[in-house]
């Protein structure tokens, strides 16, 4: 990969340039680019893989799939995150399915390339093991929030968290480019479970659905059904 187009990547991104900015050039000339188109697994869970890769353009959905069958969506993830992170130092195997979500770009290093690396470059070690410990932070806060909330709440919350990458219309209403399906795989719930919701949602003009959107359009008022299906 060119210097040029790794230039590009790090200006594009704070995340990607606080991990690459004191790279060694020794290791920054053996990233290699690859590009993947929408809908490809990208990795399998249960798969072994020999190198750590940085998600550096498009989105990719993190996902695990139960004894029953379900799809439960873990995180999603933009630019800027870690792929293998958790596995690559004791070759483990991929804990979750990475699946591209819209046509994405990843930056590849191999193993033993990715350890000198953590040797020779303090600040992506700090780096490494701060994402780490913010990582095992996200996933056992969730595995709190799925036991101790019920399902309501979790939606009101999880759309309030998608409102910063929103559109804002004129109107005040904010666009969030999510359908029902998606939300259904997030919650490993079924359909019916998440239209239920939506549908009390609407009923109380707090937002209104479309194909592949949600409009929220009371803010205040979902703010407020969230903190009150904690109680």
């Amino acid at each position: 990969m060119g210097m040029q187009q790794m230039i590009k990547y790090m200006e594009q991104s704070d995340h990607i340039y606080a991990m690459l900015k004191q790279c060694p050039y020794e290791i920054l000339r053996e990233w290699k680019l690859t590009t993947h188109a929408a809908g490809t697994v990208l990795f399998s869970q249960g798969d072994v893989q020999d190198s750590f890769y940085i998600l550096v353009d498009g989105i990719a959905d993190i996902s695990v799939v139960g004894e029953n069958g379900k799809k439960y969506v873990q995180s999603t993830y933009a630019a800027g995150n870690m792929i293998g992170e958790l596995e690559i130092v004791d070759r483990l195997p991929f804990m979750s399915n990475v699946e591209a979500v819209t046509n994405v770009v990843l930056m590849g290093l191999k193993r033993d390339y990715f350890l000198k690396w953590l040797q020779l470059d303090r600040n992506f070690n700090e780096y490494f093991i701060r994402s780490i410990l913010k990582l095992q932070y996200d996933i056992l806060k969730k595995e709190g929030d799925n036991n101790l909330y019920p399902l309501h709440q979790r939606v009101c919350s999880y759309l309030l968290s998608c409102v910063p990458e929103g559109k804002k219309n004129t109107d005040g209403t904010i666009i969030i480019q999510i359908d029902k399906q998606q939300l259904s795989r997030q919650f490993a719930v079924t359909p019916r479970s998440i239209n239920r919701i939506l549908s009390k949602l609407k009923e109380h003009h707090i937002i209104s659905l479309h194909k592949h959107e949600i409009s929220i359009q009371n803010m205040d008022q979902l703010r407020l059904e969230e903190q009150m299906s904690r109680s």
